[in-house]
Protein backbone atom coordinates (compact mmCIF):
# COMPACT_ATOMS: atom_id res chain seq x y z
CA UNK A 1 0.00 0.00 0.00
CA UNK A 2 2.72 2.39 1.15
CA UNK A 3 4.92 1.07 -2.27
CA UNK A 4 1.84 1.87 -4.58
CA UNK A 5 1.20 5.64 -2.93
CA UNK A 6 4.51 6.42 -3.22
CA UNK A 7 4.16 5.79 -6.94
CA UNK A 8 0.93 7.79 -6.92
CA UNK A 9 2.46 10.89 -5.90
CA UNK A 10 5.46 10.21 -8.46
CA UNK A 11 3.21 10.43 -11.23
CA UNK A 12 1.08 13.29 -9.59
CA UNK A 13 4.03 15.62 -9.27
CA UNK A 14 5.83 14.45 -12.78
CA UNK A 15 2.32 15.67 -14.26
CA UNK A 16 2.08 19.11 -12.88
CA UNK A 17 5.25 19.81 -13.78
CA UNK A 18 4.46 18.73 -17.01
CA UNK A 19 1.64 21.18 -16.62
CA UNK A 20 3.82 23.96 -15.37
CA UNK A 21 6.42 23.72 -18.20
CA UNK A 22 3.94 23.65 -21.04
CA UNK A 23 2.13 26.86 -19.77
CA UNK A 24 5.82 28.54 -20.03
CA UNK A 25 6.89 26.66 -22.99
CA UNK A 26 3.53 28.75 -25.05
CA UNK A 27 5.23 32.18 -25.44
CA UNK A 28 4.03 35.40 -27.05
CA UNK A 29 5.11 36.47 -30.41
CA UNK A 30 4.78 39.69 -32.78
CA UNK A 31 1.51 38.52 -34.33
CA UNK A 32 0.43 37.69 -31.21
CA UNK A 33 1.54 39.50 -28.04
CA UNK A 34 0.42 38.85 -25.47
CA UNK A 35 -0.03 35.44 -23.07
CA UNK A 36 -2.54 35.11 -20.05
CA UNK A 37 -1.60 32.05 -18.01
CA UNK A 38 -4.26 31.68 -15.54
CA UNK A 39 -2.27 28.68 -14.17
CA UNK A 40 0.47 30.67 -12.80
CA UNK A 41 -1.43 33.52 -12.51
CA UNK A 42 1.36 35.96 -15.31
CA UNK A 43 0.89 37.78 -17.97
CA UNK A 44 3.60 37.50 -21.37
CA UNK A 45 4.25 40.26 -23.66
CA UNK A 46 6.57 40.33 -26.66
CA UNK A 47 8.84 42.90 -26.70
CA UNK A 48 11.59 44.52 -28.81
CA UNK A 49 14.71 46.19 -28.07
CA UNK A 50 14.80 49.87 -28.63
CA UNK A 51 18.98 49.95 -29.05
CA UNK A 52 19.14 53.83 -28.34
CA UNK A 53 18.41 53.33 -24.48
CA UNK A 54 21.24 50.65 -23.97
CA UNK A 55 24.08 53.89 -24.57
CA UNK A 56 21.50 57.16 -23.61
CA UNK A 57 19.53 56.96 -21.15
CA UNK A 58 16.20 57.49 -20.04
CA UNK A 59 14.74 59.13 -16.77
CA UNK A 60 11.32 56.45 -16.21
CA UNK A 61 10.44 55.03 -19.88
CA UNK A 62 11.27 51.24 -19.53
CA UNK A 63 8.08 49.38 -21.39
CA UNK A 64 6.17 51.19 -23.58
CA UNK A 65 3.52 49.91 -26.73
CA UNK A 66 5.06 50.98 -29.70
CA UNK A 67 2.13 52.73 -31.29
CA UNK A 68 1.43 54.60 -28.15
CA UNK A 69 2.51 58.36 -27.96
CA UNK A 70 5.85 57.62 -26.61
CA UNK A 71 6.32 54.32 -28.00
CA UNK A 72 9.68 55.26 -29.39
CA UNK A 73 11.10 56.27 -26.04
CA UNK A 74 11.22 52.96 -24.21
CA UNK A 75 13.90 50.76 -23.43
CA UNK A 76 11.62 47.43 -24.79
CA UNK A 77 9.29 48.58 -27.11
CA UNK A 78 5.46 46.18 -26.51
CA UNK A 79 3.75 44.73 -29.12
CA UNK A 80 0.59 44.58 -27.03
CA UNK A 81 -1.93 47.63 -25.99
CA UNK A 82 -1.29 48.65 -22.87
CA UNK A 83 -5.34 48.64 -21.96
CA UNK A 84 -4.70 44.83 -23.00
CA UNK A 85 -2.34 44.31 -20.61
CA UNK A 86 -4.45 46.25 -17.86
CA UNK A 87 -7.02 43.47 -18.75
CA UNK A 88 -5.08 40.56 -18.70
CA UNK A 89 -3.64 41.54 -14.99
CA UNK A 90 -7.03 42.06 -13.92
CA UNK A 91 -7.87 38.52 -15.42
CA UNK A 92 -4.92 37.01 -13.00
CA UNK A 93 -6.38 38.51 -10.11
CA UNK A 94 -4.24 41.30 -9.67
CA UNK A 95 -5.60 44.29 -7.77
CA UNK A 96 -4.77 48.08 -8.84
CA UNK A 97 -3.67 50.92 -6.81
CA UNK A 98 -5.40 53.66 -8.41
CA UNK A 99 -3.68 56.14 -6.10
CA UNK A 100 -2.01 58.45 -8.17
CA UNK A 101 -2.99 61.60 -10.10
CA UNK A 102 -1.57 64.12 -12.29
CA UNK A 103 -1.13 66.30 -9.04
CA UNK A 104 0.84 63.03 -6.77
CA UNK A 105 4.03 64.63 -6.75
CA UNK A 106 6.33 62.94 -4.40
CA UNK A 107 4.27 60.04 -3.66
CA UNK A 108 4.20 56.21 -4.39
CA UNK A 109 2.57 54.21 -6.43
CA UNK A 110 0.70 51.82 -4.84
CA UNK A 111 -1.25 48.29 -6.17
CA UNK A 112 -0.20 44.35 -6.37
CA UNK A 113 3.62 43.92 -6.52
CA UNK A 114 4.67 41.95 -9.51
CA UNK A 115 7.74 40.02 -9.97
CA UNK A 116 9.18 40.51 -14.10
CA UNK A 117 11.30 38.18 -15.60
CA UNK A 118 12.73 38.61 -18.81
CA UNK A 119 13.55 35.38 -21.70
CA UNK A 120 16.10 36.84 -23.66
CA UNK A 121 18.09 34.13 -25.83
CA UNK A 122 16.19 31.23 -24.00
CA UNK A 123 17.31 32.72 -20.05
CA UNK A 124 15.50 33.91 -17.79
CA UNK A 125 16.72 37.05 -15.83
CA UNK A 126 15.30 39.30 -13.23
CA UNK A 127 14.62 43.01 -14.26
CA UNK A 128 17.55 44.22 -12.37
CA UNK A 129 19.61 42.06 -15.31
CA UNK A 130 18.33 43.63 -18.01
CA UNK A 131 17.95 47.57 -16.87
CA UNK A 132 20.61 49.44 -14.90
CA UNK A 133 19.18 52.04 -12.67
CA UNK A 134 22.21 54.61 -11.69
CA UNK A 135 20.75 55.85 -8.48
CA UNK A 136 20.57 51.91 -7.23
CA UNK A 137 17.40 51.70 -5.96
CA UNK A 138 16.30 48.73 -7.87
CA UNK A 139 12.87 47.71 -9.16
CA UNK A 140 9.69 46.59 -7.19
CA UNK A 141 7.13 47.12 -10.20
CA UNK A 142 3.47 47.51 -8.59
CA UNK A 143 0.10 47.70 -10.34
CA UNK A 144 -0.88 51.04 -10.35
CA UNK A 145 -3.78 50.63 -12.88
CA UNK A 146 -4.51 54.02 -14.16
CA UNK A 147 -6.82 52.68 -17.03
CA UNK A 148 -8.42 55.98 -17.32
CA UNK A 149 -5.43 58.19 -17.97
CA UNK A 150 -3.77 55.29 -20.10
CA UNK A 151 -6.85 55.38 -22.47
CA UNK A 152 -6.63 59.62 -22.64
CA UNK A 153 -3.16 60.32 -22.50
CA UNK A 154 -2.66 57.57 -25.14
CA UNK A 155 1.01 57.42 -24.13
CA UNK A 156 1.15 53.44 -24.65
CA UNK A 157 3.15 53.26 -20.92
CA UNK A 158 3.25 49.69 -19.64
CA UNK A 159 5.89 49.93 -17.17
CA UNK A 160 7.26 53.09 -15.80
CA UNK A 161 10.74 52.99 -13.85
CA UNK A 162 9.11 55.40 -11.39
CA UNK A 163 5.73 55.80 -9.84
CA UNK A 164 3.70 57.21 -12.25
CA UNK A 165 -0.37 58.21 -12.80
CA UNK A 166 -0.62 57.09 -16.36
CA UNK A 167 1.31 54.00 -16.67
CA UNK A 168 -0.26 50.46 -16.18
CA UNK A 169 2.54 49.44 -13.59
CA UNK A 170 5.32 50.96 -12.13
CA UNK A 171 8.48 51.38 -9.93
CA UNK A 172 7.36 51.68 -6.28
CA UNK A 173 11.07 52.08 -5.27
CA UNK A 174 10.95 56.12 -6.78
CA UNK A 175 8.51 59.08 -6.02
CA UNK A 176 6.25 60.46 -8.79
CA UNK A 177 7.83 63.53 -10.32
CA UNK A 178 7.02 66.17 -12.25
CA UNK A 179 8.38 66.82 -15.96
CA UNK A 180 10.61 70.08 -14.68
CA UNK A 181 12.03 67.83 -11.62
CA UNK A 182 12.69 64.92 -14.11
CA UNK A 183 14.69 67.36 -16.67
CA UNK A 184 16.58 68.76 -13.41
CA UNK A 185 17.14 66.50 -11.30
CA UNK A 186 15.35 63.06 -11.92
CA UNK A 187 15.44 60.34 -9.55
CA UNK A 188 17.78 58.17 -11.66
CA UNK A 189 19.11 57.53 -14.99
CA UNK A 190 17.92 53.84 -16.45
CA UNK A 191 19.16 51.98 -19.59
CA UNK A 192 19.32 48.43 -21.49
CA UNK A 193 22.21 46.37 -20.31
CA UNK A 194 24.08 45.94 -23.12
CA UNK A 195 25.85 42.99 -21.45
CA UNK A 196 22.59 40.94 -21.89
CA UNK A 197 20.51 43.02 -24.00
CA UNK A 198 21.87 42.00 -27.56
CA UNK A 199 22.73 45.71 -29.27
CA UNK A 200 19.61 45.01 -32.66
CA UNK A 201 17.31 46.56 -33.24
CA UNK A 202 13.74 44.88 -32.68
CA UNK A 203 15.38 41.92 -31.09
CA UNK A 204 13.12 40.00 -29.27
CA UNK A 205 12.60 39.78 -25.45
CA UNK A 206 9.80 38.35 -23.91
CA UNK A 207 8.99 39.52 -20.59
CA UNK A 208 6.52 38.07 -17.52
CA UNK A 209 4.76 40.09 -14.96
CA UNK A 210 3.83 37.33 -12.24
CA UNK A 211 1.73 38.16 -9.64
CA UNK A 212 3.93 38.24 -5.83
Amino acid sequence: MVKTSKVFLFILVFLCSKAFSVSLNVLPIKEKPLIIDERNKAVLIYTEVNVMHLYQPTVHWGVVFKDGRFGDRAILKAYCNQLDFYDALIKIGAKPGNNLNKDSVGKYVEGDELIVTAIVNGKEYQLENIFKDSSGRGFRIKFGGNRLASEEQKTGCITCLESCWISITSNANYPMTNSIQRFITPNSYFRGNDMILPAKDGYPVILIYKLK
